[in-house]
């Protein structure tokens, strides 16, 4: 790489990392993205791993159905998923399941669809369109692949693990009107906040500092969330009938759901995100080897997961470990 070249990697490095907010971080990345590559357009996806699916975070040049959530084994994005190293698709239009309206003229050329990696997990991927040239060669991956991935830190930091309550609700049918200043909450408060509203239903959301108030309004003459109000843990939920206005659900529900751990197993939690070995965290916690196994395997257990990264990886997806990106959304 000449020295210009250098430069000019580098001044799109410092560009992206200007805004540390996810939008800004994504769309810089877009923008940087074309400038290497003369790329016509081009769009990056959010991955859960853990549900086994992406969602449309941001796009370039094209409509890829922006903020839509897909299975991970269809697109482009679900192929450098599944391969794990960048991919070209020599045309577009012959993928299974893509994106890219039939009429769109992008999908008669190539793509290029780059994972960006964290701790061993693919949590984004970056889809480049045709460049002007009609083609991608070597270098033109390769630059996507240092640029793409000097974003990773960015998109952890920046909430890659946030969820649109609103995207989840109306998807569902609902009609939502959002108060406040709008943030991502955890996947585990927006399936809880689905699970309080019926479809269709006419719902507000109130963006406060410790939580989301989720406001439903049942018009129906029915009885409307009759017996016990459903609890929510760390939340709150009430429920009481207004004289001609119907039922209305309000629930109170924090950005994180508690952490399911103990003291203990938090600690070893703590330890294994540091990278330190079973023998090195008996060690500094004063416990034997196989102590600290068995707490491991409960913290897996609690999560969901078979090894330590995914625990790890989970942990903080939830918000359940101290300076997780949730945080900064409280």
């Amino acid at each position: 790489m000449s020295a210009g070249e250098g430069l000019r990697l580098a001044e799109a490095v410092a560009d992206v990392y200007g805004d540390l907010r996810l939008e800004p971080v994504l769309r810089h990345l877009l923008r940087h993205t074309a400038r290497l590559t003369g790329a016509a357009a081009g769009s990056v996806s959010l991955i859960d791993a853990v549900a086994g699916r992406y969602t449309k975070a941001a796009e370039y040049g094209a409509f890829c159905r922006l903020g839509d959530t897909f299975p991970l084994d269809e697109g482009a994005t679900g192929r450098a998923f599944g391969s794990r190293r960048p991919v070209v698709i020599p045309e577009y239009g012959q993928l299974r399941a893509g994106h890219l309206d039939g009429a769109d003229p992008r999908r008669r050329g190539p793509a290029a669809a780059v994972p960006i990696w964290w701790r061993g997990e693919v949590i984004a991927v970056s889809v480049t369109f045709a460049p002007r040239a009609g083609a991608f060669d070597a270098r033109d991956v390769d630059d996507l692949e240092a640029l793409t991935q000097t974003a990773a830190a960015a998109i952890v930091r920046t909430g890659r693990f946030g969820t649109s309550l609103a995207t989840v609700l109306r998807r569902a049918g609902s009609v939502v009107t959002e108060a406040g200043a709008v943030r991502p909450v955890a996947p585990e408060v927006a399936r809880v906040a689905a699970d309080l509203v019926a479809p269709g239903a006419r719902v507000g959301i109130v963006y406060r500092p410790d939580g989301v108030r989720v406001m439903v309004r049942d018009e129906t003459d029915g009885p409307g969330w009759a017996g016990e109000p459903p609890r929510i843990a760390g939340g709150e939920v009430t429920v009481e009938r207004v004289r001609g206005w119907g039922v209305v659900l309000r629930a109170d529900i924090p950005y994180a759901a508690p952490a399911p751990f103990t003291a203990r197993e938090a600690g070893v939690l703590e330890l294994m995100r540091h990278g330190l070995t079973y023998r090195e965290i008996a060690s500094r916690l004063g416990l034997s080897p196989k102590t600290v196994e068995k707490h491991a395997g409960a913290i897996m257990r609690k999560t969901g997961t078979s090894n330590r990264t995914a625990a790890v990886v989970t942990a903080m997806d939830n918000g359940w470990m101290g300076d997780s990106p949730h945080t900064a959304f409280g």
